[in-house]
Order: structure tokens, then C-alpha cells, then sequence
């Protein structure tokens, strides 16, 4: 009766350390305290199921399980050998106990199988276990089992909620953060600004944005490779946090494109104006040094533009947006320099930003820009040649001057870009011009060439090889350049126009006489053709003093053998006029407004120049 009542203790008491703790580890060390003090052993050791991928234990029912050592108590216990079981078999519980000798004097060792989970070893010195003890223990190791499939069950849903946090944390984090430089990026800078402004309308108080572009980065790209560029922006990313520091917050908009966050300035205006210009000044002189960017030291500055808020029910989208006019005021003024958003300047700057942006998203999708082609006549109004003129239809806004969007590319570097597409798709059309419908006596198709596009390295190779890879008749190729792009690299512009002029490309000069007319230049290089500006042509019927100067760029022209050609040519009368003075080839809406191709091809097959 006494041995029956010990062994229901033992029982009771070890069944009531089980599951303990949901932890494997110290559900494991609870449950071997209790069984050492209650069984007098002398170390209790656990081998598991070894995974592939870690440490953790894992399932053995597949293959044939690796057994490792996971825990002895005490810990410093002398290790036993992992018990040799052949299988593992959940749905039973075997044991196999032996006496092992030469380990340690009258060490008994006791192998309870776990399931599929691993093994428990039960090491005692002198005696060995009662049969009894031995037989209660079968069950109790198979709830022993049992718990420890749950605890790693547990912990394996803790990983894996850990895992999806983490998983969840960095994809919030990219999505609120720029890759490159780590800063938050436009959204995450919208949100913050949108809670900043309502903070400082309840404080009435004044906060700060500060739209900084990096002056002749594009330059750097250009030159060096987007990898040193990157490598930069990294670079201006730490400095421009380790000078704004606990002050605000660095935000990388895009590209070279850097907005900086200022809060709690006060409510007295040139207060908070002196402390913005306070950081600028520390901005300014952080970026007097140069900067290591790979292999090379690089100088670059800001241009910033500042706009403080609130201002009335300003939205955070216009407060950038003044911020980004202001910081395209501080481009023009000069390097370096940083101006404060005033609306009378506004109206102007803010529609060239916003054509500048249109601009940059439509070289993407070239599918806005089309080439409308205007013809030109001669003294009979047979057609000879056609000019190509740009249009760009910007989704949902009005048709811009061309004048106006070209001058803005030249202005933002975006030309060259313009230009190739220009000199593309011209090349496409003339091929297909070539192939279904020239009327006879046909000439040339002019190209409009800025002085950015001609006077780039590049130039002549693009244009040929446009020619090339279209398979177009060079002869059929004419370039339009004004004044200022000849002038400018005379003896460059001689080169270039000496190769073109090998391969059959005619070089016309555009709006003469609205530069530099002169002599000299026209007789040093090879042009062969004069286009009139058409503010000598307008009235011309009627204005004695344009006469005059047509005439004498006539007279001009025929000295030189140089061709010529009216333009803006709008009545009858004024055509007569020029027919009168010696000029007898035209362009303008007496014959023909600018229009697509397609219609082009339609007149010409139906035997109209139109």
C-alpha cells in the first residue's frame, strides 16, 4: 500500500509538471527539476529530430530522422550517447533502458521514446529504476510527447507570426521609403505634411518646406554613370540629415529631388523666416565641401525653394507645389541660391513647372507627340518640299505653342531627348513618303534642329544613323538651324554641315534676319537654302520697309547662290509681292495649313498639294 500510494505520488506530481509552460525549452527544464528531485536521478537528457534548415527540433516522420543533442539538466551534465532506436513511432511508446558502464561508475541510462518528436534519457547513479517507476513512466513520457509536439506547434506559429510582422514591417517601410537612400519618400512626406499643417493651424504656429534640387546633377549622370550618381544622392541624403538633425525631416521626393520638413517655428513671421534662412546658411556651408562618390570627388549645391504654412486653406499638394515653383525661381537666379515662394512671380513660373513635369512624363510616353508637315511651293505651286512641325497634344490641357514647350526643353536639358525622337520619327515618315506618294519635282523634308541638338557630339550620328535604320534617301533629309545655333561653334557647325553635305543633307538657315545676318558666316559655310522670316513677309504688300529688307536678303542670296524661300505666306497679294522682288519659292496658309502625315499622303495620291 505505502509503494502504491509513492508511485501515484510520483505520478500526480510529474503529470502536473507537464506543460508548464508553453516553451518548449522551459517547459522541458520544469518538467526535469520536478523528475530529478522525485526519481533521484543524476542528469536528464533530450535528443530531438534535427531539422535541415536550423536547430529547432522538427516532425521525424518523414525519412530517416537525425537525432541531436537539445538539452541536459543540470546543464553542465556529462553527455550521453544518443540512444540508437531505429524509428521513431508516434502512435507507441517504447523503452529502452540499459546499464551503460565506463561513462560514468554505475550509471544507468533510460530511453523513453517521444513520439516522432525525439528522445528523453534518464540517467541515475548506483541503483537502477523500479520496474514500477519505469512502467508509470510510459505514459507520462507519451503525454510528455504529446506536449512537446505543442509546444513546437506553438512556437512554430510564433515564428511565423513573428516572420509575417517582420515581413509586414518592411514592406510598410519600403512603401513609406525610397529604396536608394533609406529617407521617407513622396507619400509618406504627403502624410506628414497634410498632419503637420494641422498641427500648426491648431498651434498658430508656422512650419516650413524646403524643396531642394541639386544643381548640375543631370551633368554627373551624364558623365559618370547612374552608379556614381546614386552613390551621390546617398552621400547628399547623410548630409542633409546630419545637418537638419532633431530639427525636421529629410524626405527624398525623386531623382535629385530632396524636401525637408521644418515644424513648431512660432507664430511671428520673420522669426520663422530667420530661422529657415539660419539652416540654409548651414546647408550652404555643409555642401562648400566636396563629396566622395566612389572614385570621385564631386562639388554639387542646392537650389532651394521655400514656402511656409499655413496659409489660408492651402492643401499640402500646394504647399509643395509653391515650394517647387519657388525652388524653379532659385534654378534661374543662379546656382546655389534659394528663394521663398512669392505669388506675384507665381502665375508664369508655376505654368512653365508644371509644362517642365508635362514635358518629362510625355518623353516617357512618346505617344502625345506628332509631326504635322507643311508644304512648300514654287513660282507655279508645284509642290517641292514639306517642313516637319512638332505638336504635342498633353492629355486633358490646351495645345501649347511649340516656341514655348521647345524653349523650356532647351532651358531643362530634356532636348536632346525631344529632338532624337524628332529626328526619328521624321526619318519613319519620309520612309513611308518615299515608298507610296512623292509628287514629282519633290525636294526635301526640313527638319527643325535646335542650336542644343546641333551643337551636341552627337549629332551627326544620330541623324544618320536615323537615316540609315529607316532606310530613307538622304537627299530627301534637309535640316533647319537658326542663326544663333550657326554663330555660336562656326567652325564646328562647318564640320558637321561639310559631312552632312557628303551625304546629300541640305542645311536651310531658319527666320533669317532676326539674328546675326551677316556676310561672313553665310559665305564661310555650306548652307543652301534661306528661309525669310515671316515678319518681313507679313504686309509685305503694303510695307515699303520690308520690301527692303526682303530685298536685300534677295539680292543676298543670289550673290551666295543661296536658294530662298518665303515664309508665313498668307494672301495672294503678298505672294505676288515677293514674285515681284525675285523670291519664287513659299510656305505658309495661302497653300497649306500644317497637317498630319496621313493627310498628307491622301492629297498627294489624289494629285493635291494640300
Amino acid at each position: 500500500m505505502q509503494h502504491t500510494l509513492k508511485y501515484v505520488s510520483i505520478q500526480h506530481e510529474l503529470g502536473m509538471a507537464i506543460g508548464m509552460a508553453l516553451r518548449l525549452h522551459p517547459m522541458l527544464s520544469a518538467f526535469s527539476r520536478v523528475t530529478l528531485r522525485r526519481l533521484g536521478l543524476a542528469a536528464i537528457h533530450f535528443h530531438f529530430v534535427q531539422r535541415h534548415d536550423d536547430l529547432s527540433p522538427a516532425d521525424g516522420s518523414a525519412g530517416n530522422p537525425t537525432l541531436t543533442h537539445y538539452l541536459s539538466v543540470p546543464h553542465n551534465a556529462s553527455m550521453t550517447p544518443i540512444p540508437d532506436l531505429p524509428a521513431l513511432d508516434g502512435n507507441r511508446v517504447e523503452c529502452a533502458y540499459r546499464l551503460e558502464h565506463g561513462i560514468e561508475a554505475d550509471s544507468h541510462f533510460y530511453s523513453f521514446n517521444l513520439g516522432r518528436i525525439g528522445i528523453i534519457t534518464l540517467q541515475r547513479m548506483q541503483t537502477g529504476l523500479e520496474q514500477p517507476i519505469i512502467e508509470l513512466l510510459k505514459p507520462l513520457m507519451a503525454r510528455l510527447g504529446v506536449s512537446c509536439r505543442a509546444s513546437l506547434e506553438h512556437e512554430e506559429l510564433l515564428v511565423a507570426v513573428a516572420a509575417r510582422h517582420k515581413a509586414e514591417e518592411t514592406i510598410l517601410f519600403q512603401l513609406r521609403h525610397d529604396d536608394l537612400t533609406h529617407l521617407p519618400n513622396r507619400r509618406q512626406l504627403m502624410q506628414t505634411l497634410e498632419e503637420m499643417r494641422a498641427t500648426e493651424i491648431a498651434n498658430r504656429s508656422l512650419g516650413a518646406l524646403l524643396f531642394l534640387d541639386l544643381d548640375r546633377f543631370k551633368m554627373v549622370n551624364d558623365t559618370l554613370g547612374h552608379s556614381v550618381g546614386d552613390r551621390l544622392l546617398v552621400e547628399v541624403a547623410r548630409k542633409l540629415e546630419r545637418v537638419v538633425g532633431e530639427r525636421g525631416i529629410v524626405h527624398r521626393l525623386s531623382g535629385d529631388e530632396f524636401v525637408i520638413l521644418l515644424g513648431n517655428l512660432g507664430g511671428d513671421l520673420e522669426q520663422a523666416r530667420s530661422r529657415v534662412d539660419h539652416l540654409l546658411e548651414e546647408i550652404r556651408a555643409e555642401f562648400s565641401d566636396s563629396m566622395i562618390a566612389g572614385e570621385h570627388r564631386l562639388h554639387v549645391t542646392p537650389s532651394t525653394g521655400i514656402e511656409l504654412f499655413p496659409d489660408g486653406d492651402c492643401s499640402a499638394e500646394q504647399i509643395l507645389r509653391r515650394a517647387d515653383t519657388a525652388m524653379y525661381q532659385a534654378k534661374l537666379a543662379g546656382l546655389n541660391s534659394s528663394v521663398y515662394y512669392d505669388r506675384q512671380l507665381s502665375s508664369d513660373l508655376e505654368r512653365r513647372r508644371e509644362i517642365e513635369k508635362d514635358l518629362q512624363s510625355a518623353l516617357k510616353d512618346t505617344a502625345q507627340f506628332e509631326l504635322h508637315y507643311q508644304t512648300q511651293h514654287d513660282l507655279d505651286g508645284s509642290c517641292i518640299g514639306a517642313e516637319a512641325l512638332l505638336r504635342w497634344h498633353r492629355p486633358g490641357r490646351e495645345l501649347l505653342a511649340t516656341d514655348l514647350f521647345v524653349s523650356i526643353a532647351e532651358e531643362t536639358g530634356l532636348m536632346l531627348d525631344l529632338g532624337r525622337w524628332v529626328i526619328d520619327r521624321a526619318c519613319e515618315d519620309i520612309r513611308q513618303l518615299q515608298t507610296r506618294a512623292l509628287p514629282p519635282g519633290f525636294r526635301r523634308i526640313s527638319i527643325n534642329i535646335s542650336a542644343v541638338q546641333f551643337n551636341h557630339a552627337d549629332f551627326v550620328e544620330t541623324l544618320l544613323g536615323a537615316i540609315e535604320r529607316h532606310e530613307v534617301d538622304a537627299r530627301l533629309v534637309a535640316i533647319e538651324l537658326t542663326e544663333s545655333a550657326l554663330i555660336r561653334n562656326s567652325h564646328g557647325a562647318a564640320a558637321k554641315m561639310a559631312l552632312l553635305h557628303e551625304h546629300g543633307i541640305e542645311v536651310a538657315v531658319d527666320d533669317f534676319g532676326t539674328g546675326y545676318s551677316s556676310l561672313a558666316y553665310l559665305s564661310q559655310l555650306p548652307v543652301e537654302t534661306i528661309k525669310i522670316d515671316q515678319s518681313f513677309v507679313r504686309d509685305i504688300d503694303s510695307d515699303s520697309g520690308n520690301q527692303a529688307i526682303v530685298g536685300t536678303i534677295i539680292a543676298l542670296g543670289r550673290a551666295l547662290d543661296i536658294d530662298l524661300i518665303a515664309e508665313g505666306v498668307e494672301t495672294e497679294s503678298e505672294r505676288a509681292t515677293l514674285q515681284r522682288i525675285g523670291c519664287t519659292q513659299y510656305q505658309g496658309f495661302l497653300f497649306s495649313r500644317p497637317v498630319p502625315l496621313a493627310t498628307l499622303i491622301d492629297a498627294w495620291l489624289g494629285n493635291q498639294c494640300a
